[in-house]
């Protein structure tokens, strides 16, 4: 994987708190394309937050995630690819089913990227264990906080069917990022180089 040096979402979450609302949709859009492969290659990430959404550098504050950190995928073969360790997932964003012992499946990593979008939307810390959804936040359109909802259902069976399901409900919602991004306090949004150049040699 290459070097992502503008930190993570939970980064970019402890900087500027809530999100606007095209901001959290093309995000979360970008998290669920990333599924829609990792799904289709039949394999379940099982750990899906804001810490392991690593975005690339942007003055403008455009939006660039990539997926990180499969040490508890899993496969269809029912092996993950790490033997190590007995962590199942972060509490706040398991879906009900796998809290309940369930085994894992897809609508699990959707289950959680609604919890990514009901962290953007509010700007809360972590969600608790079976968190409620609740009523949108002031300023958050209703039809973009429907999708979140419908993510985090609590039944697997009244989830998206997939993530092209949810992808295509959130492009109804009609948002459109601009650029430079600005915080809703009006603030510019920039993703910052966390790291900083090389040394030299």
């Amino acid at each position: 994987m290459d070097l992502v040096s503008g930190g993570s979402l939970e980064t970019l979450l402890g900087d500027y708190g809530r999100l606007p609302p095209a901001y959290a949709a093309e995000v979360l859009d970008q998290l669920l394309a990333a599924l829609s492969h990792i799904h289709g290659a039949g394999v379940v990430h099982r750990d899906v937050k804001p810490a392991n959404m690593l975005l690339e550098p942007s003055p403008v504050g455009a939006p660039h995630v990539r997926l990180a950190d499969f040490g508890i995928a899993l496969g269809d073969d029912g092996m993950r690819f790490t033997t190590t360790g007995f962590t199942v997932g972060t509490p706040g964003y398991l879906a009900p089913e796998v809290l309940d012992w369930n085994r894992p499946g897809p609508r699990q990593d959707l289950y959680a990227a609604g919890m990514v979008g009901w962290r953007m939307l509010t700007g809360a810390g972590d969600p608790e264990p079976r968190q409620r959804v609740g009523a949108p936040p002031a300023g958050v359109p209703p039809r973009l906080w429907a999708v979140v909802a419908w993510l985090c259902a609590a039944d697997p069976a009244r989830r998206p069917d997939g993530t092209d399901a949810a992808r295509r409900a959130l492009a109804a919602c009609g948002l459109e990022l601009r650029f430079p991004v600005r915080t809703l306090d009006g603030e510019p949004l920039q993703i910052f180089d966390q790291l900083g150049p090389p040394p030299r040699a």
